[in-house]
């Protein structure tokens, strides 16, 4: 039975090669010309099928830029960070339920959002957070599409909306409504027929991973290596949607940070962020606010207990390991803070030592 080899990019451009499982002794590369010699070595010894998987990932880790396009609208993503900000249209989001309730306040959010520099506008309609119950898709339905079509009509369309919903239905409503991106938390898993509304619209999906559903998500969490059955999970997600006909290019990938996950969990995905790279799309991280922040923040600074709100700053510390180790969008609450941060965390980065 063949075996996928597959790269694992450390830090200070040194990459582990494995050729079997995780516990095998994986060969170790420094440099291109290395790894030129390593897929040479392999063609002479007739593993060509290795060669070439190896060969793909290496063209993807090595990508830098990334393009999210839909009707004219466009984003360029490796220069500098996207933000995604939120818009939960609920009454028991975790961090903001029913603040922006009335479609006055959302669309009064949705235009400071993009005042604060927010590239990209997430409208949805349904908490999913840990023991959330689903909502009944004419609920969510009524919730969001009068806010998208009136975003549309009182702010226009020069900027790009993602709707946040797992159900097909009210992802082709949201989109004939003005909408542009689908954020699929279940990762096209819960209705078969997103699929379909996503190659029939050509549009742009978020492939979120998630484990179990909201509701249970957070019982009895276990991954005997939680980042490479991400990775094994994104794959089969996405081969079955280029299958069904969704274009290679209209694929984001977003690990689900909180959802199906513990702390530990959390954490070690933002820790081996980078290793996501070899699947080649751009890769989108949200830990605003959420509980695992609050969960380090209380463990260590026992003064209090932090809320979501009280979340800013060790949302930004977390980001900003997520930033460096290859996240090209961030889904947050706080815009404003974030477009400063992100400003000064992507000018020092790309900037050259001469």
């Amino acid at each position: 039975m063949y075996i996928k080899p597959y790269i694992v990019p450390k830090e200070s451009e040194i990459y582990e090669i494995h050729f079997g499982d995780i516990f095998t002794t994986p060969k170790i590369i420094y440099n291109e010309d290395e790894f030129k010699n390593l897929v040479e070595e392999l063609k002479k010894e007739g593993k060509g099928r290795e060669a070439l998987d190896l060969t793909k990932q290496w063209i993807n880790i090595k990508k830098r830029h990334f393009k999210i396009n839909y009707k004219g609208k466009f984003i360029d993503l490796g220069v500098k960070t996207a933000i995604m900000g939120i818009v939960n249209i609920t009454p028991n989001s975790f961090s903001d339920g029913g603040e922006y309730f009335s479609l006055k306040d959302a669309v009064n959010r949705v235009e400071k959002l993009l005042e604060d520099g927010a590239d990209i506008i997430d409208i949805g309609g349904e908490s999913t957070r840990p023991g959330a119950e689903p909502v009944p898709e004419e609920e969510e339905l009524r919730r969001v599409i009068p806010v998208i079509k009136e975003v549309r009509k009182q702010l226009g369309d020069k900027f790009l909306i993602s709707i946040d919903t797992y159900k097909s239905n009210v992802a082709r409503k949201a989109l004939e409504s003005g909408a542009d991106i689908v954020n699929d938390i279940s990762g096209l898993g819960f209705d078969k027929n997103m699929v379909e509304v996503i190659k029939e619209f050509d549009c742009p999906v978020v492939i979120n991973h998630i484990k179990g559903k909201p509701k249970d998500m957070q019982k009895k969490v276990y991954y005997s290596d939680v980042v490479a059955e991400i990775i094994d999970y994104f794959e089969r997600k996405i081969n079955y949607a280029l299958e069904k006909g969704v274009r290679i290019d209209r694929f984001i990938i977003d690990p689900g940070i909180g959802f199906g996950k513990n702390v530990e969990h959390n954490i070690e995905i933002i820790k081996r962020l980078r290793e996501f790279k070899v699947l080649g799309f751009p890769i989108l991280i949200g830990v605003s606010r959420k509980s695992f922040i609050g969960s380090i923040l209380n463990s260590f600074l026992k003064d209090k207990e932090y809320t979501p709100k009280e979340r800013l700053f060790g949302s930004l510390g977390v980001s900003a390991y997520a930033v460096l180790n290859g996240a090209h969008i961030l889904r947050v609450h706080d815009v404003k803070e974030t477009k400063e941060f992100l400003t000064l965390l992507d000018t020092v980065r790309g900037y050259k030592v001469v």
